[in-house]
């Protein structure tokens, strides 16, 4: 059978069942503000107001939701992304798609050119990777930055070990209020974090893993109940995370608007189960066992809609229990999971955009990994677009790792370091050389 006859069968099944997968929210969506003029002031009415994050990762049909919704029914949008951030073709996000609003004479562009995050360095390395110039400036001029280029002959385990014995100690040397959690691991792909989570394990760092072969995915309810970890543990002494940004939450996952009375049952139900779990030294595993009883397992009944995000709660219990991978956790360094200053950070360069480090440390920069070998013109470019993101996670200093060399499938292939590197490498030393070369300027 071929893929086409599959997925005719597919949607065939679902509108039997009378049931919509994600797709169809989105294509049922656009047809029905399309074809429907009465829906939009009804829309209107509901939601004056539309703003859009991350703008550069919708795709066609979401987009041409929001301008049927902004420019035809008269709701004002607001409207926020980096097209140069574009890193989801895969699912059809197109950054081009900002770049057509922007454009647009009603629309109001404003470019915003201060960098908050990186020093001065990193930013100019990040232009030199987009091979444009953004006119983005540091906030402090004065602030220098690292970027360093290192060859390990050896392979991930080479990397990986060099990491952990020379960047990490030397980084947390450098700065006396450093910790592990100000650092990231940052690579392509899950098979990577397994050999860098190995490594990190033998050198008895604690980590937080982010991609497809970590124990349980970040959805809604799992981060809500590591929040909750991180409440219990002792974070309600300083508010954070703050309670009533956990009543929010709770109330949130429920389906339409409850009523005064469900609301004040639901509030009090929370505030009692964090007020009486509080205890730094607790097992996580006892934690979620019990907030699930008392509270997770009985919004299951009445938010079957939550199916998916039940299924993560519930990998998170096995990982917790007894032969799982994470056996023996404590309740601190569950609330740590979203994001600990004890822990080191390993993400996928998809996962790591949005945040933010003051040590990024780049590893299998090799050409037939970051890009891949023989990529047609727009998936380079977005290759491009994922080594920026990357890069431009840092605040101060920036590792770039390779071995010159891929496995492959009938062996070693010697493709050479990731041609992003050596031109960043070589422009890098290109510009610093002229500006080297430039004499200071006499005082007056």
């Amino acid at each position: 059978m071929t893929i086409s006859r599959i997925v005719e069968a597919y949607e065939k099944d679902l509108r039997r069942q009378g049931l919509l997968d994600f797709n169809d929210l989105v294509i049922f969506g656009y047809q029905l503000v399309a074809q429907h003029d009465w829906v939009l002031p009804v829309i209107a009415a509901q939601f004056p107001v539309l703003a859009v994050d991350e703008y550069q990762d919708l795709g066609l049909p979401l987009h041409e939701i929001v301008k049927r919704l902004a420019f035809d029914g008269g709701v004002r949008l607001f409207a926020v992304g980096d097209a140069d951030q574009s890193v989801y073709g895969f699912t059809g996000a197109d950054g081009a798609l900002l770049l057509e609003l922007a454009a647009r004479p009603d629309v109001e562009e404003v470019r915003l050119q201060l960098n908050y995050r990186s020093a001065g360095r990193i930013i100019r390395a990040s232009e030199f990777v987009l091979q444009e110039a953004r006119g983005y400036e540091p906030r402090d001029p004065e602030r220098q930055a690292t970027i360093k280029f290192t060859e390990r002959s050896g392979g991930l385990e080479d990397q990986a070990a060099y990491v952990m014995e020379t960047i990490i100690p030397e980084a947390l040397a450098a700065e006396a209020d450093r910790r592990l959690g100000d650092i990231a691991i940052l690579y392509h792909a899950a098979p990577i974090g397994d050999v860098m989570a190995e490594a990190a394990t033998a050198a008895g760092f604690d980590f937080i893993r982010v991609d497809n072969a970590a124990p349980y995915k970040k959805v809604g309810l799992t981060s809500w109940i590591e929040d909750c970890a991180a409440w219990c543990a002792g974070g309600w002494r300083v508010g954070k995370p703050q309670l009533g940004g956990l009543i929010g939450r709770w109330l949130g996952f429920r389906a339409g608007r409850a009523s005064e009375q469900a609301a004040r049952t639901a509030t009090v139900a929370l505030t009692s189960f964090l007020m009486s779990h509080r205890a730094e030294e607790a097992q996580a595993a006892d934690f979620v066992a019990a907030i699930r009883a008392e509270l997770v397992d009985q919004l299951s009944v009445v938010e079957p809609s939550l199916a998916d995000q039940y299924e993560q709660v519930g990998r998170m219990d096995a990982a917790l229990a007894e032969g799982g991978k994470l056996e023996g956790l404590d309740l601190v360094s569950l609330g740590g999971r979203d994001g600990s200053p004890k822990h080191l950070n390993l993400l996928t360069l998809h996962s790591a955009k949005g945040c933010e480090y003051d040590v990024v440390i780049m590893v299998a920069m090799d050409l037939g990994a970051v890009p891949w070998r023989n990529e047609g013109e727009a998936e380079l470019r977005e290759s491009r677009r994922l080594f920026y993101v990357g890069l431009t996670r840092a605040r101060d200093a920036v590792h770039m790792l390779y071995s010159g060399w891929v496995p492959g499938r009938y062996g070693v292939q010697r493709l050479g370091p990731s041609p992003f590197v050596t031109e960043l490498a070589e422009r890098l030393a290109a510009a610093e050389a002229v500006l080297d070369a430039v004499p200071p300027r006499r005082s007056q």
